[in-house]
C-alpha cells in the first residue's frame, strides 16, 4: 500500500467479492480503487484482478443509481487502504440505504452471455462457452434476488441465498455449473 499512500489522489482501496467472504472456492479478486480528482497511472492488474476506479464525488450519485459493483463493495468489501477514513465514512452513510441491483440490466446481462455462450460453443471453445453460461446463470441468480429484496453477494454464495427464496431448481443449475468449472 506505499504506493496508495504516496499518491495523494487515491481515497480508497477497497477488496470485494468472494476472495473476502467465507467461501470454500474463489477464481479472482475485485477490488474498488476511489480516487480524487486525477485518475492514478497504474500498470496493467494481472488476469484474475478485477479493479474498478471511480472518481470520488461520483460514488454517491453511482450509489444512488443501483451501481451493482459499488452497492457489493460498500455492503461487504474490506478496506485494505483509505485516506482519513473515507471509505469508513461512505460505509456509515450509505450501508442501511443501498439501492438493490436493477433486475431488469442482470436478465439483460443475461441476454447477452447466453449469447455469447451460444457463439463460443459453435465456434468450439468450450471454455469461453462454460464462462459465458455462468456469467447468464450468475446474472439470472443476481435478477431474481433483486425481485426477492435480497441483495446478492458473491458468486460462490448466491446459489445459497436463492435457496433461502426458494428458488430450489435456479440454485441447482448454479451449483452445478460452478462445480463443473472448478471440477
Amino acid at each position: 500500500m506505499t504506493f496508495a499512500r504516496q499518491n495523494a489522489s487515491i481515497q480508497a482501496i477497497v477488496a470485494s467479492g468472494s476472495a473476502v467472504r467465507d467461501v470454500s472456492k474463489t477464481d479472482d479478486l475485485d477490488l474498488v480503487l476511489v480516487y480524487r480528482e486525477r485518475r492514478p497511472r497504474l500498470p496493467r492488474p494481472p488476469i484474475g484482478v478485477d479493479l474498478q476506479q471511480h472518481e470520488e464525488t461520483e460514488v454517491p450519485r453511482k450509489l444512488q443509481d443501483g451501481h451493482d459493483f459499488l452497492s457489493w463493495a460498500v455492503r461487504f468489501g474490506r478496506p485494505i487502504f483509505e485516506r482519513d477514513q473515507w471509505w469508513t465514512r461512505l460505509r456509515a452513510d450509505w450501508n442501511d440505504r443501498l439501492s438493490l441491483p436493477s433486475a431488469a440490466e442482470a436478465r439483460k446481462r443475461a441476454r447477452r452471455a447466453r449469447q455469447l455462450h451460444q457463439e463460443m460453443q459453435s465456434l468450439g471453445d468450450y471454455d469461453a462457452a462454460t464462462e459465458n453460461y455462468i456469467a447468464m446463470l450468475t446474472h439470472l441468480a443476481r435478477a431474481a434476488l433483486s425481485d426477492a429484496g435480497v441483495l446478492p453477494r458473491s458468486r460462490p454464495e448466491l446459489a445459497g441465498q436463492l435457496r433461502s427464496i426458494g428458488d430450489q431448481q435456479q440454485a441447482d443449475r448454479l451449483d452445478d455449473a460452478l462445480a463443473h468449472r472448478f471440477g
